[in-house]
């Protein structure tokens, strides 16, 4: 009975080492087929399951070593964990090279390499503060915009903020959508006991969408050493990043790729912009009855509505049709928003852009869709005024 029991054991840490492995192909969100897998494995013999295993490693440990040969320097893959399992990387303190803009892909131009490094700092949320503690005034919930990858650490908005003597925290994660805002939002609320604001940055281009089924816990992990510990292990070991690398490396790429981006003319400088967000007026955002039910205990206290690019531009570009994007309407029409503060920073940054075009600057990188340096700097500016000067939420 005991050998009995001890070989049990055995079989089973060996059928979790087997599972670890095996889980390292495939994305969290599909974390069930290496389970069902390893159940099988379980009841194996311990011949066939030592073959496996060690094959296995092998694999690994080839495709780890192929992989330093591979030009895989993405900044944004490095401070997050995984694109369909957003968890950003915690406890980062490191320059990494700056990312080209996200339109310079789809460009048929030679773009010189990039060696510009950025800092980049995070904390043990994963989101990039100096720390995380209970003194935040405000907690700044967002996608790229705020999370800002091409830009060091001292030039994000909560940074600019902080010059100004306000306080806030940057929630924010690249690839974020508002069903992730109210979770993060959730999360603070619940398990931190978070009492004070919560700012939400919406970007319609891609949070106006209709949304169903709400994300459930989708952050209960966050304050799991033991999660994070796994997420580091797969993160060094990088295995379901580096095949779909080199799965979509063997993929034929899409011709005209050009198609999808259009470019202007802004005072001299040609200016690229994404062709779907050209027509963003014609977005609507939508929140259905189960989704609204489930976050209506956590609105944050003021939304902010980030424009796109082509919606502050549009304005100075002699042959292109402004067209009205009524977004602050198409937010309250919602039942969801209606009552609460909204900001449309439209406005505000069209007069800062025509001021700064005077001078030859843009608010806005000219290969990408974000926010520059002087950009964010403006942004925090509009909220310094709003905060303090108006004090709108006191």
């Amino acid at each position: 009975m005991k050998n009995f029991f001890k070989k049990y054991i055995y079989k089973s840490l060996f059928t979790f080492f087997f599972f670890f492995l095996l889980s390292l192909f495939f994305s969290i969100n599909k974390i069930l087929i290496p389970f069902i897998v390893s159940l099988f494995f379980f009841l194996t013999n311990s011949k066939i399951q030592k073959i496996l295993t060690i094959n296995l490693i092998v694999f690994i440990g080839l495709i780890k070593s192929f992989s330093l040969f591979l030009n895989m320097n993405n900044t944004l893959s490095k401070v997050i964990y995984e694109k369909h399992f957003l968890y950003g990387v915690r406890n980062l303190d490191n320059f990494y090279i700056k990312d080209k803009g996200d339109l310079t892909s789809f460009i048929n131009v030679q773009t010189v390499p990039q060696n510009e490094k950025i800092k980049i700092k995070t904390d043990r949320f994963g989101f990039r503060n100096e720390q995380y503690n209970e003194s935040f005034d405000y907690i700044l919930v967002g996608d790229s915009f705020l999370h800002q990858v091409r830009l060091n650490q001292n030039e994000l908005i909560n940074y600019q903020l902080k010059k100004n003597n306000i306080n806030s925290y940057n929630a924010s994660l690249s690839v974020y959508d508002i069903s992730h805002y109210f979770e993060i939002i959730k999360f603070f609320k619940e398990k931190k006991k978070f009492t004070n604001k919560f700012i939400m940055f919406i970007y319609p281009p891609n949070d106006f969408i209709s949304y169903s089924k709400p994300k459930k816990n989708y952050h209960k992990l966050m304050n799991s050493n033991s999660f994070y510990y796994f997420l580091e292990a797969r993160k060094f070991l990088n295995m379901h990043s580096i095949i779909k690398y080199l799965r979509l490396s063997l993929k034929e790429k899409p011709k005209n790729l050009s198609s999808k981006v259009k470019s202007y003319l802004v005072k001299k400088n040609e200016m690229f912009f994404y062709n779907d967000y050209l027509n963003s007026d014609e977005k609507k955002i939508f929140f259905n009855r189960e989704f609204s039910n489930y976050y209506k205990k956590y609105l944050p206290d003021l939304v902010v509505i980030i424009p796109s690019k082509f919606d502050v531009y549009c304005h100075f570009i002699l042959d292109a049709e402004c067209k009205i994007n009524d977004y602050y309407k198409k937010i309250i029409s919602n039942d969801l928003f209606k009552n609460l503060q909204i900001i449309d920073a439209t406005p505000f940054l069209i007069e800062k852009a025509s001021e700064e075009l005077q001078k030859n600057n843009f608010l806005y990188s000219l290969d990408d869709t974000h926010l520059n340096s002087l950009g964010s700097a403006y942004l925090s500016k509009l909220l310094v005024e709003k905060l303090k000067v108006e004090k709108i939420l006191n």
